[in-house]
């Protein structure tokens, strides 16, 4: 081989050797997204007992405007964050109070340290052990403070109202005007009662007198005639 073509073999597995170098190197840190690397409860894990739901990532997480969220999904289709979520460099952290047991649904949106957002779900079931059930909200925590509701605190009370039966009344009580005229108007009907049964008996005995008087002055009257 000659010294030019030596020159030549040895610039070209140069060039490829650059090119496979550049070809293999790995992306600059700057290019990769970052990714979850952990949460809190894990996906398919049961717990009896959650204040939090916290997701932990690769890096730090960007937070525009609440870009950075989770939300916890019951399974009656509320959701049970207490408030927001917040960011303390490269763990999201939302707090909760679950309601009724059953499997629940985190589906979370970050926004990466390269500006690049990253979202996925997971879900837990939550079987609490005696514990008080929180009231669901009609829409997630974050953006909706101030709008968002609990439906079981807007219904009305089913509860039967009973009211306790009403006492009997007692009779009003005579005045006492009331009083004095019954007792004058009683002896009254009495006196003049008896007094009408004395006339009637009175006029029964005069006309049974004048009966039998009549009867003796018709039977002397027929004696004189015969003789």
């Amino acid at each position: 081989m000659t010294s030019t073509h030596r020159t030549r073999w040895l610039a070209s597995t140069l060039l490829a050797l650059i090119t496979l170098g550049i070809v293999a190197a790995p992306a600059p840190a700057a290019l990769a997204h970052d990714n979850l690397l952990d949460t809190v409860p894990g996906a398919d894990e049961t717990v009896t007992q959650l204040d939090d739901v916290a997701l932990t990532f690769s890096g730090e997480l960007i937070d525009f405007s609440q870009a950075s969220f989770a939300q916890v999904q019951g399974p009656d289709g509320l959701f049970y964050e207490s408030s927001c979520s917040t960011i303390d460099r490269n763990i999201l952290t939302t707090p909760v109070s679950l309601g009724e047991p059953g499997v629940y649904t985190v589906l979370w949106n970050a926004v990466s340290s390269d500006g690049h957002p990253i979202s996925e779900s997971f879900t837990f079931t939550y079987a609490p052990t005696g514990s008080e059930p929180g009231l669901g909200w009609d829409k997630p925590a974050c953006g909706n403070e101030q709008s968002r509701i609990q439906p079981a605190k807007a219904l009305p009370s089913t509860a039967p109202t009973t009211e306790p039966p009403a006492a009997d009344t007692p009779p009003p009580a005579a005045s006492a005007g009331e009083n004095e005229v019954a007792s004058i108007a009683i002896p009254l009907i009495i006196a003049v009662t008896v007094l009408g049964a004395a006339v009637i008996t009175a006029t029964a005995v005069v006309r049974q007198v004048r009966k039998k008087k009549h009867n003796r002055l018709s039977a002397d009257v027929h004696t004189d005639t015969k003789e």
